[in-house]
């Protein structure tokens, strides 16, 4: 799935219930629980997502590898608005961030390597700019290498 928004019938279709999995808490791996032990369980795959008490609203749905959130994550307020649409590369979100308050209007623009925030802009519900970062904050640079490092040379598929 390459940045398609998808409907809440499609996810539901498609997708994971989250009130149905089970995750491992020390490493935050969500399983389909597929026996009554948990080395019955299967680390998801595909589609998660999340509704609301009611059934009626979508409140998120994001892609899963192996347990992990890898790909598109979308959130939406109680209102259906979209509240975040970020990417995430095995638990970290990875590339372009974007939040809206539950009127529609952006309230942050940011963009992220390997979990690190480098650079961001935040405006206020009325469009005005409050804060922003243009470059990765000196330290960060390190910790970025650091991870690029790791995610280059880790074997994700047998992890």
């Amino acid at each position: 799935m390459k940045d398609i928004l998808l409907s809440k019938e499609e996810v539901v279709r498609i997708g994971y219930d989250y009130g149905e999995l089970e995750m491992d808490p020390p490493d935050d791996i969500l399983f389909v629980p597929e026996g009554d032990s948990m080395d019955d369980w299967v680390p998801v795959t595909g589609v998660v997502y999340d509704l609301d008490g009611d059934e009626k609203t979508l409140l998120f749905y994001g892609e899963y590898d192996s347990g992990l959130p890898h790909g598109i994550s979308v959130n939406f307020h109680y209102n259906g608005q979209m509240e975040r649409i970020c990417h995430i590369f095995h638990g970290a979100i990875d590339g372009e961030d974007k939040k809206w308050d539950s009127a529609g209007n952006l309230i942050f623009q940011g963009e992220y390597v390997y979990g690190i925030l480098v650079r961001y802009k935040k405006w206020t519900s009325s469009g005005e700019l409050i804060e922003q970062q243009t470059e990765p904050a000196e330290d960060m640079l390190e910790l970025i290498e650091a991870q690029r490092t790791f995610n280059e040379t880790h074997d994700w598929k047998n992890q």
